[in-house]
């Protein structure tokens, strides 16, 4: 069933208009030959399939972005999770000080050890609060590197070296 049969069942077209259409149709294809007819349905298939392509191309970016987001989302969890697991440091007898990007000058009473750590890169110290809080952990160095990554203001202290943010 075509177009013009279609329209003439809703009743939006006249036989009278139905023939008129047929007739100019008949005309049209008569005027331009075969080869016209042809070239203009191969153009037309050819520029279907450019737009269904360009379609896929910018599902498949928009699937990329999706999946990128979803992976970011899923990292900060993650680093959620990292950061309340993160040792807190014990009572010590060492006082750590440290310079923090505010510019003061928190410290903390770790162990002999823990400080040991601390100094040789071993361990980080890491904000487990929101920013401008002073809620702070130690974390591997490894996992700092990861902290670092997604969350560089929650890395608050580093010996040089141990991370390149």
């Amino acid at each position: 069933m075509n177009m013009r049969d279609q329209l003439k069942k809703a009743k939006l077209l006249s036989d009278k208009k139905a023939k008129q259409l047929a007739h100019e149709q008949r005309v049209e294809r008569k005027e331009k030959g075969r080869e016209q007819i042809e070239k203009e349905a191969s153009d037309r298939k050819l520029e279907v399939e450019q737009m269904r392509t360009k379609e896929r191309e910018e599902t498949r970016r928009d699937q990329a972005e999706l999946e990128r987001q979803r992976k970011q989302r899923e990292e900060q969890k993650a680093i959620d999770v990292v950061l309340a697991s993160a040792k807190k440091p014990g009572r010590g007898q060492v006082k750590f000080y440290f310079a923090a990007r505010d510019g003061s000058l928190p410290w903390l009473e770790l162990s002999p050890r823990e400080a040991q750590e601390v100094t040789a890169g071993q361990l980080c110290v890491v904000r487990a609060g929101p920013v401008g809080t002073h809620v702070y952990r130690l974390l591997p160095a490894d996992l700092a590197r990861r902290v670092a990554t997604a969350r560089p203001d929650a890395l608050v202290f580093a010996p040089k070296g141990v991370i390149n943010v």
